[in-house]
C-alpha cells in the first residue's frame, strides 16, 4: 500500500478503489507540481530509492505540510535503508494529515526493515483497525513476512469487520435468504415476473429490482435499522408506495406498514411475509387490510424460484 498511488487512475494499486481520493489529495496539498516534484516522482516510479529519497526529502523539507512529499520521503528512505530519516518523515506525514491507516502499514514495514518483529506486529494490529479496506493488507506483498501469522489473520478480520460492519452483524443478515436472481410464480404456478435482490452499501442494504411479466417495474430498498432494531422496506413502483417495518419471526421475515396508491390516493394497512422453504424456494405473501388491520386478505402470493 502506497500513498503515492492513492487514487491514481490506472495505477492498479488499492488506492484506485477510492473515488474521493482527489478531494483528499487536495487537502494534503498533493496536487502535481512541475520541476523538482516531477523529477522526484520519476525517480520514485523507477524505484531508484536512494535518489528518490534525496529528492523527496528536499521537497518535504521545503514544504513540511505536504503529506505526499513527507510520505514518499518516508517510503523512499526506508527502501534506501535510511530508517532514521524514514521514521522522521513518517511522523511528519502524520502531522500533515496522511490517514492513519497508511501510516500504520508503513510503520509495519519500517519495523520489519529494522528487524523488530514485535513492533511490526503491534503496528499490524493498529493497521487492522485503521485501514479503509482489508484488501490494502491482503494485497501488499511487502507484508508477506507476516502473512502466515495469527496476527495478520486477526488484522485482516478486524479490517473486514470495520469496513463492512453489517456483514458481521447477525441481525443485518437475517434477510440474506432473499438475495439472488429469481423467477417468480403465483400460487397457481403462473409466471409473474423476475426479481433480482442484491446486497449493496458494504452489505448494509438489499436492493430489489422487479420486472413483471407484463413489463411493469419496481424497486425497493431493504435494511436493518439498528437504532429501532427493525428491518425496513421502502418500495416505489407500479404506481405504488409501500412502507414496511418489522423483523424475523419464526424463521420468516414479517414486515408491516402501509401501501399507498397513487391512482385514487388511498392508503391501507399492508404487510409482507417472506418464508424460505426447504427446496430453496422463497414464498412472498402480501396482505392488505380494509378494516385497520382487523382482518387481512391476500394481495399477492408469490413463489421465488432461484435462477442458476
Amino acid at each position: 500500500m502506497d500513498l503515492a498511488n492513492f487514487g491514481t487512475p490506472g495505477s492498479g494499486r488499492p488506492g484506485k478503489a477510492f473515488p474521493a481520493a482527489g478531494a483528499l489529495l487536495a487537502l494534503w496539498g498533493l496536487a502535481a507540481a512541475a520541476g523538482p516534484a516531477e523529477d522526484a516522482a520519476e525517480l520514485y516510479a523507477g524505484e531508484r530509492w536512494a535518489e528518490a529519497a534525496e529528492a523527496y526529502s528536499a521537497l518535504a523539507n521545503a514544504t513540511p505540510a505536504s503529506g505526499q512529499f513527507q510520505f514518499r520521503a518516508a517510503v523512499a528512505s526506508r527502501r534506501a535503508g535510511n530508517l532514521s530519516a524514514a521514521g522522521d518523515h513518517l511522523t511528519a506525514a502524520g502531522a500533515a494529515g496522511v490517514p492513519e491507516g497508511y501510516l500504520d502499514v508503513e510503520r509495519v514495514k519500517l519495523a520489519l526493515a529494522a528487524d523488530d518483529r514485535a513492533a511490526a506486529l503491534t503496528a499490524l494490529a493498529a493497521a487492522g483497525a485503521s485501514v479503509p479496506s482489508p484488501a490494502l493488507l491482503e494485497s501488499d506483498t511487502e507484508l508477506d513476512a507476516l502473512r502466515e501469522t495469527p496476527e495478520f489473520a486477526a488484522a485482516v478480520s478486524t479490517a473486514r469487520e470495520l469496513a463492512m460492519p453489517c456483514e458481521s452483524m447477525p441481525e443485518a443478515r437475517q434477510f440474506d435468504f432473499w438475495v439472488g436472481q429469481w423467477r417468480v410464480e403465483d400460487a397457481g404456478g403462473t409466471y409473474a415476473g423476475d426479481n433480482h435482490i442484491r446486497k449493496v452499501e458494504l452489505g448494509c442494504m438489499l436492493v430489489e429490482s422487479w420486472t413483471g411479466q407484463s413489463g411493469g417495474t419496481g424497486t425497493s430498498i431493504n435494511y436493518y435499522d439498528p437504532v429501532n432494531e427493525q428491518w425496513v422496506q421502502n418500495w416505489v413502483g407500479l404506481n405504488l408506495l409501500i412502507d414496511l417495518r418489522g423483523g424475523l419471526s419464526d424463521g420468516s421475515m414479517v414486515l408491516e406498514g402501509t401501501i399507498h396508491y397513487f391512482r385514487g390516493g388511498t392508503t391501507s394497512p399492508f404487510r409482507g411475509t417472506w418464508t424460505p422453504m426447504p427446496d430453496g424456494v422463497v414464498r412472498q405473501h402480501f396482505e392488505q387490510s380494509a378494516d385497520d388491520g382487523q382482518t387481512w386478505t391476500t394481495w399477492f402470493d408469490g413463489y421465488y424460484h432461484p435462477i442458476e
